[in-house]
Formats: C-alpha cells, sequence, structure tokens
C-alpha cells in the first residue's frame, strides 16, 4: 500500500514538471516582447553611405523609422517631403541621410520606431527634441559619427565647438581646431577668430558642468577693450532645453558691435530687448588683465568688472527675468557680428582676433566674500575662489594674516578659509 502511495506521488511531480517546462518552452519571455531599434550600419564621417538599421518584436508593416542627423542642430531625414523610412518585411530598413547640404559632415544620427498614424516633428537645425517624439515612440538608437573635442581648463571639462554651417550667434562657422582652441602650457585659454580656407571661422567652449546659483568669475589676459569692432567676445550661461527662461543666459560682452563710437561693454540679462535687462558702458584698461563676474541668486545678479582694485564696472539686476537654475552651461566664445545677422562681418583690419583667458572661477552660494580694504583678496577679484587656504589667528594685517600655502601668489578657487578668533561676518 506504501509502495502506491509513493508511485503516485512520483507520477504527480512528474506531471507537474512537465507542465512547468512546457510552459516555459511556449511563453515568450518578457524582455522578448518589446520593440527595439538599432543600426546595422552607420557611415563614416564624410562619407554618403546610407544608415541601416534593423527593428525586432514589432510587425514591420504597422511601423516607420524617423530618422534625424546632426549638423549643427538635428534635421530631418531623408526630406521634409518624405520624413519617414519604411521597413522591409524582415525587419531591416535602409535611410539615405546626405540629400543635401554638409549631411555627410554630420556628427551624430538618431533614429525613432514610431507607429503608423503618428507624423513626427521636423526638425530645422534644433538643439533638442520634442518631448512628445520620445513619448509617442516605442524605441530609439543614438548613435556618434564624430566625437566632440574636448579640453581641460581651470579644472573642468569643456566641449569645443564646431559646425560647417553659419550658425548662432552671429551667424558663424565655429572651428574646433588647435589653431583657433588651446590651453597653453601656463593654463590659459586661448580663443582664437581665424580664417580657413577663405571663411572666417570663430571660437567657442561650452562647460560639461553645470553650475546654478553662485559666482562666476573671468579672470582675462588680453586688451579686451581694444578687441576689433566686429569681434564679440561673450562670457555667459546657457542652457538649450529653457526656451521659456531665455535659455538662462545671462551675459558679460565686450564689444563695440561694429561701430567704433559705441560704448564696448555690457552686462545682460535676457531678453536684451527689455531695456531695464541691460546695462552698457565703456571701458577703458591700462594693460592686459582684468576680471569680469557676476553673482546669480534667486533674487538677484550683480555684475563687476575689476582691474586691480580698481571698480571699471558694476551693475545690480533684481528685475523679472532672473532665471532659476536648471542644466545651463558655462559659455565663453569669440565671434564676430553682423547687424543683419546673416554671416559675420569679417574683422574689420582683416587680421585674426585672439583673446587670452587667464582662469575661470565658480564660488558657490555660503562661501564667505571678504569685505573691500582688508586685503584677504590677493588677487583683487572680489571674493575667495579656488586654490589656497587662508588662516586668520586674532588679528591678521597685510602679510601675517594670510598664508599662501601653494605659493603661487594669488588667492583662488576651491580653498578652505579658516577664521579664528573674531574677524568680520561668519560663513
Amino acid at each position: 500500500m506504501r509502495r502506491k502511495h509513493i508511485i503516485k506521488a512520483m507520477s504527480i511531480l512528474v506531471f507537474v514538471f512537465f507542465v512547468i517546462s512546457a510552459n516555459a518552452m511556449t511563453t515568450p519571455a518578457v524582455s522578448a516582447s518589446i520593440p527595439t531599434i538599432e543600426f546595422t550600419n552607420v557611415p563614416q564621417y564624410g562619407s554618403f553611405e546610407n544608415v541601416q538599421g534593423r527593428v525586432t518584436n514589432v510587425t514591420p508593416a504597422d511601423y516607420k523609422v524617423a530618422v534625424y542627423i546632426y549638423v549643427s542642430g538635428w534635421w530631418t531625414k531623408p526630406t521634409f517631403q518624405n520624413p519617414l523610412t519604411s521597413i522591409n518585411s524582415d525587419g531591416s530598413w535602409s535611410c539615405d541621410i546626405t540629400t543635401g547640404g554638409y549631411d555627410q559632415y554630420a556628427t551624430k544620427v538618431k533614429a525613432y520606431l514610431i507607429p503608423n498614424g503618428y507624423n513626427p516633428p521636423q526638425l530645422s537645425g534644433q538643439e533638442i527634441f520634442p518631448p512628445e517624439l520620445e513619448l509617442k515612440s516605442v524605441a530609439s538608437v543614438e548613435a556618434v559619427k564624430k566625437a566632440k573635442r574636448r579640453i581641460l581648463f581651470s579644472g573642468l571639462e569643456w566641449i569645443v565647438k564646431s559646425s560647417i554651417i553659419p550658425v548662432g550667434p552671429g551667424l558663424n562657422y565655429f572651428s574646433d581646431s588647435t589653431q583657433s582652441v588651446w590651453v597653453d602650457g601656463e593654463g590659459q585659454l586661448h580663443l582664437k577668430i581665424i580664417n580657413i580656407n577663405g571663411k572666417w571661422h570663430s571660437a567657442e567652449v561650452i562647460s560639461v558642468n553645470s553650475f546654478g546659483h553662485g559666482k562666476y568669475i573671468f579672470h582675462i589676459a588680453s586688451r579686451i577693450d581694444q578687441i576689433d569692432k566686429n569681434a564679440v567676445l561673450g562670457l555667459f550661461t546657457w542652457d538649450d532645453s529653457a526656451l521659456q527662461y531665455h535659455h538662462r543666459e545671462i551675459d558679460i560682452e565686450a564689444s563695440k558691435w561694429g561701430q567704433v563710437t559705441n560704448d564696448n561693454m555690457q552686462y545682460v540679462v535676457q531678453p536684451w530687448n527689455v531695456a531695464s535687462n541691460m546695462h552698457r558702458f565703456n571701458m577703458v584698461l591700462s594693460g592686459a588683465n582684468s576680471t569680469h563676474s557676476f553673482d546669480w541668486k534667486p533674487d538677484s545678479i550683480t555684475f563687476l568688472s575689476l582691474e586691480g582694485k580698481n571698480v571699471i564696472g558694476s551693475w545690480v539686476y533684481s528685475g523679472n527675468d532672473i532665471p532659476p537654475p536648471g542644466v545651463e552651461n558655462v559659455r565663453m566664445n569669440l565671434w564676430l557680428f553682423d547687424p543683419n545677422n546673416v554671416l559675420g562681418l569679417p574683422p574689420s583690419d582683416g587680421k585674426e582676433v585672439e583673446v587670452v583667458i587667464n582662469r575661470f572661477e565658480f564660488i558657490p552660494p555660503g562661501i564667505c566674500n571678504f569685505p573691500e580694504g582688508k586685503n584677504l583678496d590677493m588677487n583683487h577679484d572680489g571674493s575667495i575662489g579656488i586654490g589656497d587656504v587662508v588662516v586668520l589667528i586674532n588679528n591678521w594685517g597685510e602679510a601675517d594674516g594670510t598664508i599662501d600655502l601653494n605659493n603661487d601668489g594669488t588667492i583662488g578657487i576651491g580653498d578652505v578659509v579658516v577664521l579664528v578668533n573674531n574677524w568680520g561676518k561668519s560663513c
């Protein structure tokens, strides 16, 4: 009797195992049902070949592929008249991405898998994709055809802007060559407007980091009061995705804007065409070194320009257009102005234009800014920044109270300030 029960139990176990195994064989894995899209051939930079790809886990006839290339902004491909690519019955697809202009020099390509009936937005140089495209697509893939050049400056990583078609500001061509943008042996950044094959190319660098509220300080080592009348030096923040906040653009700009008699310096909180959002003045320097900054707070933006200890410009903005922080970057550019915004005018003397930036500093909120007249601010930029330690004991005096531990002669970005026994305000 006991033997019969054992045999019956074993039979039940075998049956259950068979059912589970059968279900495992006939039920597909969850991941196998997710639609996918991939590239099977991405043309090299400069090539005229088609981009090719494959989709899986969809019925090909129910879907299309929307392809975009990046040439100083995203562009619909193959054309505005034919913005969608059909998928073959085996899931493969191919798209001509070189249908005009400088398409062969696209640096990126992206493809979206979208259902029939959805008409994706047509892009003509936009920097970001509309959110609806991400929501309506069921899958996407992106590939880089040419990596952006990157440099290290002031302890930070920067992207060097490049464009083969005229783009803003200006409009201008931008060069990422080492003749246009480089960091010298002393760690200084050089921005240079150069002529390449008869075309003037401007220069721009973009910080990888985003900083938000705080003090942005630019130490310049060139006579920017004497740059060519058609050239513009821009020191600013910018957020591609924040059109509603005017791209979170806060500007310090040195330029005569094409007119010799114009003032050569301005502070701007965008939009610039609101009269109270701009402050212009004429800057006259006695040497190459000057420091320019803005302190971005929730309720104000304070601009300051110094030559040594001397204030050469200042302005406090507390208007309605102070942007909130987002994913803005710091940008520094040297470009050519065109009043008609068609193509930047050549330098008036036909010569290349160069500006040297000694360093960039960012000081977050809460770091002490010491008052004038105390001589703690050894580099006279109006703040304590990255690089040194200052120890104050009892009284501090001209020499006794500051210790330049790295012996570079200045107090710079990123150090600790220790206040012992009673001095000024606390941080």
